[in-house]
């Protein structure tokens, strides 16, 4: 369900690097193999940092077997309507009832399903997925009604520019491959040509043990897995598998595409043609696309000198080719062909000079490095082991580090030259056209709606019976411990030995709007793109280099980070240290980042999602509170290196920051290396107060916000209420929202907008809760004349929570998904950074988590219904509309 969304969003954030190893090397990681009689290859990699685990059965069929666009696309979303001896309702139960997560990606040559729950419902896992390999059901009413669903998804991506270029530039570079099959498909074909027949066709071709590779990672023992995967998918038939499509590539020839867009900004991408996983030339491909995207590269130099607002260098690998891209990012005012030409001189330079030795070792290490941050993530390893074994055909990803440590700089320059060429670049530019119109009136209004279809709960498989009957809170795996330096500054320490790694997380309480001078507002965005310039101590090469030397990542400001391998944890919190407390602020790069963040507000102050942003604030907000005002052109021109040198002085300080350490080191070398390097921070002037005064009930609004190319409507509904996090009350809403959109079939916004009328292809709830103020939202993507049928079934479904409990049965199922979810946030040190960090930030204990737990387990279904009643109310939305207005 993500296909190449995920290279779009790379697009829009120029990321920098790519993991491609594995953490098969940590002494706690343990791998565990085996090959089915009937083909099925088994991949058990024993990850034990949290009673998680993650599930994937690769396929390996995508959208390069389909014969029909989108037919590939289609199946995947029909192997969660159900099975000969599971029910679509049964499987989604079953699912949302462990409080786990799930998904699909089709891709070109594999298409993957994947479960992630805790680990005590492997058995559930394994049960699920061998019904749906086995005898899934295609029933032809489901497929009626999961068309309107994929339509809506692809209406979606559709809307955006970024996606309709990508799919010109690959097409044509790709033109006659199988790699130029519209994976996604279209509107027209899964109205006219995909029907179950052809989808049956293409599962009874593809879908075979022989033809799949199931890897299974998390906190669970290897050969017992085997076994049981052997008892479940032993008896699964084989089959004789089709040739797989030949790839014959075609000369390209250099073209230039244009698409306006609803960004912004101006973006452009040029194409170039690069060696694919098989060939003998990809490892020195990838080390390339990292030397280009070098923080001391001179593409990176680009944006760092004031040329461009972003570079960078992407590469969408395939088996037998890839789509190197070069990315640049200017601000409105600046013609695309002004940043083409610039990036296609620094290619020409490297092409004619060659890339640096020490930014091709740099890459090495850093890749080679990698192999042990990707233990950290149970979700995040599980899919690195897919990629490797079924897409790139290795045998672990740790045959990719042995492919990096061979590589030479003699081999980048050979394949910079080979393929990286500009004669024949296919390049696309996405220029904005944003008029910055807003309609506050909005368009035709929701009516108030209490028929909803009702919910039909099938009684769940024997294998998922045990669920509800054990509920209970999670067993306690964390054990941090928290220090408080002289200073203020907070520290959170949680030793774990799942890999040779160190990851610190912090976060200082900034709040721009309260913080900010009304007539400097964009300061705080100013002071954060200062930081990468360099320190007092090092400039900004030195600093990177200095970085490289030890394969570690930082992000200083408000929020920051370090990633670094334990045995240099001290020089990474120096490194870390000397950025956030001693940014150089030199007079000639605030120059430079000055006239970029002018040049991007000027393309920001027109742009649709701003525009919502500052239009929703208007109608939730009184006249003169803090979050009515936003940065423009005249505040951000206005502000001095004086201004940032006192507003730094002001808001960064230590009184106001947590810091979380989370890796191999004991409470004791972190709370010394910490106090060693920010110890001396000291606090300028009285706190700040951080947090807007509360605010009374919104009136009910609805704003309508063009936004250019875009087909599909983004829909919030947002309304304020006076919930706080220590609320008695808040245990109670959080079931209730579990009940509206958490284990989607099986939630009621999903059931009702999605599955039964189609109104949308996803939807979403939360409360958002501050200290001082908190809002409801509920969110869908639809067209245009599903907006206010949409809302007036959100309506009907909020007053029937207020006005019907939910049953014992709705209740336990809201209690399981609540409970189940507390390890799958655990199962990743980035997880728990963000709980800690959470936690911190509002005041509540380390071990909340468990204190919910039990608050879940206590709560009656009244409860749920009275809270409800008291903190939402359904009329009094403010909608706005970020696309075409109501129909």
């Amino acid at each position: 369900m993500r296909h190449f969304r995920l290279l779009v969003a790379v697009l829009l954030s120029i990321a920098a690097t790519v993991a491609t190893a594995s953490a098969a090397a940590p002494s706690s990681i343990s791998v565990t193999r085996a090959t089915l009689s009937n083909g099925l290859r088994v991949v058990v990699v024993h990850d034990p940092l949290a009673p998680v685990v993650t599930a994937m059965l690769n396929y390996e069929a995508g959208s390069d077997q389909q014969t029909v666009a989108g037919e590939a696309h289609a199946l995947e979303h029909m192997m969660f309507r159900g099975s000969a001896t599971v029910s679509s309702s049964q499987l989604m139960d079953s699912l949302s009832l462990t409080g786990g997560d799930f998904d699909a990606d089709t891709q070109d040559a594999v298409t993957q399903y994947y479960f992630t729950m805790p680990s005590q419902y492997l058995d559930v896992a394994l049960n699920l997925e061998r019904s749906r390999a086995t005898g899934l059901s295609l029933a032809p009413d489901q497929w009626a009604q999961e068309r309107g669903a994929i339509t809506q998804e692809v209406t979606q991506d559709n809307s955006n520019a970024i996606t309709r270029l990508f799919k010109k530039v690959s097409d044509r570079m790709l033109a006659g491959t199988p790699y130029a099959k519209n994976g996604l498909g279209t509107v027209y074909d899964f109205a006219h040509k995909v029907n179950t027949p052809l989808l049956r066709k293409f599962y009874g071709t593809w879908y075979h043990p022989n033809n799949a590779v199931y890897v299974i990672v998390g906190d669970v023992d290897g050969p017992a897995t085997v076994a049981k995967v052997k008892q479940l998918f032993g008896n699964w038939k084989p089959a004789k598998l089709p040739a797989q499509p030949k790839v014959v590539l075609k000369p390209i020839t250099g073209k230039v595409y244009h698409d306006t867009s609803d960004l912004p900004f101006t973006l452009i991408f040029l194409g170039y043609r690069m060696p694919g996983y098989f060939s003998h030339d990809y490892a020195a491909a990838q080390i390339l696309s990292d030397v280009l995207s070098s923080p001391r590269g001179n593409l990176f130099a680009l944006a760092a000198e004031g040329k461009a607002l972003q570079t960078g260098f992407q590469m969408q690998s395939f088996q037998k080719t890839a789509l190197g891209l070069a990315i640049g990012v200017v601000p409105v005012s600046v013609k695309p062909q002004t940043i083409d030409r610039e990036i296609r001189t620094v290619i020409d330079g490297y092409r004619k000079t060659g890339v640096p030795a020490d930014l091709v070792e740099a890459a090495k290490q850093r890749e080679i490095a990698q192999l042990q941050f990707n233990a950290n993530s149970i979700e995040n390893l599980a899919f690195q082991w897919s990629q490797a074994v079924a897409v790139q055909h290795l045998s672990s990803p740790d045959d990719m580090v042995q492919a990096y440590e061979h590589v030479t700089t003699a081999d980048v320059n050979r394949v910079l030259r080979k393929y990286v060429n500009n004669s024949n670049v296919v390049a696309a530019y996405a220029v904005p056209k944003n008029n910055g119109k807003v309609n506050m009136g909005g368009g035709p209004q929701a009516k108030e709606n209490n028929m909803v279809p009702p919910k039909h709960h099938e009684p769940l498989p024997a294998f998922a019976q045990n669920i509800l009957k054990n509920l209970k809170v999670p067993a306690k795996t964390l054990a941090p411990t928290e220090t408080t330096l002289p200073n203020g500054l907070h520290l959170i320490v949680q030793p774990e030995k799942i890999s040779k790694t160190v990851e610190v997380s912090g976060r200082i309480l900034l709040n721009p709007f309260v913080e900010e001078p009304a007539n400097l507002r964009g300061i705080n965005d100013l002071t954060s793109a200062l930081f990468p310039y360099g320190t007092t101590t090092y400039s900004r090469i030195a600093y990177q280099a200095q970085l490289d030397k030890i394969a570690a990542t930082v992000n200083a400001g408000a929020d920051f980070s370090l990633q670094v391998l334990s045995k240099n944890f001290d020089r990474g919190m120096q490194l870390l240290a000397d950025d956030e407390l001693h940014p150089a602020f030199n007079a000639s790069d605030f120059a430079i980042v000055s006239r970029q963040q002018v040049g991007a507000m000027a393309g920001t102050v027109n742009s649709p999602d701003y525009l919502t942003e500052i239009a929703l604030n208007k109608a939730l907000y009184p006249a003169g509170d803090p979050y009515q005002n936003f940065a423009n052109v005249k505040t951000v021109s206005s502000i001095t290196l004086a201004d940032v040198k006192s507003f730094y002085a002001k808001a960064y300080r230590p009184d106001l920051t947590t810091i979380v350490v989370i890796g191999d080191v004991t409470p004791a070398q972190a709370q010394a290396v910490v106090a060693k390097y920010f110890g001396s921070w000291q606090n300028v002037g009285p706190t700040p107060d951080v947090y807007p005064p509360a605010v009374s009930a919104n009136k009910p609004g609805a704003i309508d916000v063009p936004a250019t190319g875009r087909v599909q409507s983004s829909v919030q509904l947002v309304e304020l209420n006076s919930l706080r996090r220590s609320d008695p009350d808040w245990a109670a809403l959080q079931l209730a929202n579990a009940a509206l959109s958490g284990g989607f079939y099986s939630s009621i916004l999903y059931h009702d907008l999605r599955e039964v009328h189609g109104y949308a292809y996803a939807v979403g709830s939360r409360f958002n809760v501050g200290k001082s103020r908190s809002t409801f939202t509920v969110t869908y993507a639809c067209d245009p004349q599903n907006i206010v049928p949409a809302q007036n079934a959100v309506v009907g479904d909020l007053q029937r929570l207020q006005t019907v409990p939910l049953s014992q049965n709705a209740l336990d199922r809201s209690k399981a998904m609540l409970l189940g979810d507390v390890p799958i946030q655990q199962s990743s040190y980035g997880g728990v950074a963000a709980l800690f960090l959470s936690y911190a930030g509002v005041g509540l204990p380390l071990d909340q988590y468990q204190i919910d737990a039990q608050h879940y387990l206590g709560t009656s279904a009244a409860q749920v219904q009275a809270a409800f009643a008291k903190y939402v109310r359904p009329t009094d939305f403010v909608r706005v509309v970020t696309g075409p207005a109501p129909k």
